[in-house]
């Protein structure tokens, strides 16, 4: 690593700490418009358009489009628990900031959430409601997400900008 990354790296890290204790010491509300905010965002970078491409791919089939996404991210587990509830489960954080280390706070694994539930929605046309069951960050095992897949009419597939 060169210095000048390694001076980066070290800001962001400092930057991101300071920004987790801001995060921390908001009430729940506005910390959760903020990290939806940012879950939503990383997700239009690049998960959501894997999600739509899957999901195209499977012919709306939902056993294909879990194997589909799999494929594409193999540090991810998807299974289909019921006909309404699906589970993500990762070994490891898939999230860049825990990975590079400059953030290593719980709180965002709320990003993490909405991140995931606009993946889905963009992906499936429809509304879902993801729930966090545990979490590496807080010293589980491993990061379960539960989703449920929302009974909603079907419509189109809305389109990524």
């Amino acid at each position: 690593m060169s210095s000048e990354e390694e001076d980066i790296t070290h800001f962001l890290t400092h930057w991101f700490s300071g920004l987790m204790k801001g995060l921390e010491n908001i009430q729940a509300p506005s910390r959760t418009t903020i990290l939806r905010e940012c879950g939503q965002a990383c997700a239009r970078s690049y998960t959501a358009q894997v999600f739509h491409e899957c999901w195209q791919q499977a012919d709306g089939e939902m056993t294909r489009f879990l194997m589909e996404l799999a494929a594409r991210f193999p540090e991810a587990e998807y299974t289909q628990l019921d006909t309404h509830t699906l589970q993500v489960h990762y070994r490891t954080c898939a999230c860049d900031l825990v990975r590079r280390g400059w953030v290593t706070s719980p709180t965002l694994c709320e990003c993490s959430l909405h991140n995931l539930q606009a993946n889905f929605e963009q992906a499936l046309g429809k509304p879902v409601t993801v729930t966090l069951k545990t979490s590496l960050l807080r010293g589980e095992t491993a990061c379960v997400f539960e989703v449920s897949l929302n009974e909603v009419n079907n419509h189109a597939l809305p389109t990524i900008s």
